[in-house]
């Protein structure tokens, strides 16, 4: 069963032990937002490159069956878990120390402590005139941030002079961040093929971050984020997109009532053992 899959993973960060926990083939980890901002302080005085992924639902469904973004998943600094129904399947098997750290709020709240911690940042991804948007509202939101680039990548594989190219530009630039933008799968893949290129900078794939700080692009409500339906009104808001989100969301649904029903039978085993070991004693 699902549930007989979880167990703890560490990523070594210095003396730091990171745990995760797995939900099939993919490790999680199991990481507040707090944390992660912490975790990320001190990788950057490592001054070592590394990269992050922020699987949710669709990503997490995916990977059960594509070895390569398996494999990334796993490997990175951090998976951090975007999305509720993946705290819920944590907490399930009794994991308390979790919450949900999306790659957009991840940004945002590493953007707002950027000035004060003399962090960069290079952007990747997405469109010219979203990132011109983009800019002016980080602008009007955080002052004087320090944006080395901001880059539209073509929208096509690249060769591998244009990636030598690419890691050539951030290394000489030098950000302590570089942000990207391409959308899951396509960003873990890039990421991974750019890591052994880049000297020092931390990337981080976060989705449609930047479509959402240009405010081309509304998120949903707190609360809709907060009982897992972000999904929902994702395709809502954008029906073309819907059968990205639909499919994998009812897979995930399957998994998370089977880790569900395990834990019930694991309560219900213990209750009969205690009240076994009670009878004996008595007798």
């Amino acid at each position: 069963m699902w549930a007989k899959l979880i167990d703890y993973m560490c990523t070594f960060s210095g003396e730091v032990k990171i745990p995760r926990y797995a939900i099939g083939k993919v490790r999680i980890s199991a990481v507040t937002m707090d944390e992660t901002l912490r975790l990320l302080e001190r990788q950057v005085q490592c001054n070592k490159s590394t990269y992050i992924c922020a699987p949710n639902v669709r990503v997490t469904i995916i990977a059960q069956k594509d070895e390569r973004l398996c494999q990334i998943e796993n490997k990175s600094f951090l998976s951090i878990p975007d999305g509720m129904p993946l705290v819920w399947y944590a907490k399930l098997a009794g994991i308390r120390n979790i919450g949900k750290v999306s790659g957009p709020d991840l940004m945002m709240r590493v953007l707002s402590i950027s000035n004060k911690q003399g962090y960069s940042h290079y952007f990747y991804g997405s469109t010219k005139t979203i990132l011109e948007s983009m800019r002016k509202k980080l602008t009007e939101n955080f002052g004087d941030l320090d944006i080395r680039a901001m880059v539209s990548p073509p929208f096509r594989a690249l060769t591998d002079e244009e990636k030598d190219a690419i890691a050539e530009e951030i290394n000489c630039l030098k950000p302590t961040f570089v942000w990207v933008g391409l959308g899951a799968p396509k960003q873990e893949f890039w990421m991974a093929d750019m890591i052994e290129r880049i000297d020092s900078s931390i990337l981080v794939g976060v989705g449609a971050a930047f479509s959402f700080s240009a405010g081309k692009v509304r998120r949903p409500p707190e609360w809709v984020s907060s009982i897992g339906l972000e999904w929902l009104y994702r395709c809502l808001q954008q029906p073309i997109t819907s059968r990205r989100f639909i499919k994998p969301f009812f897979k995930f649904s399957y998994m998370l009532a089977v880790q569900a029903l395990c834990c019930c039978l694991k309560s219900k085993a213990r209750f009969w053992e205690g009240k076994r070991t009670c009878q004996g004693e008595v007798k």
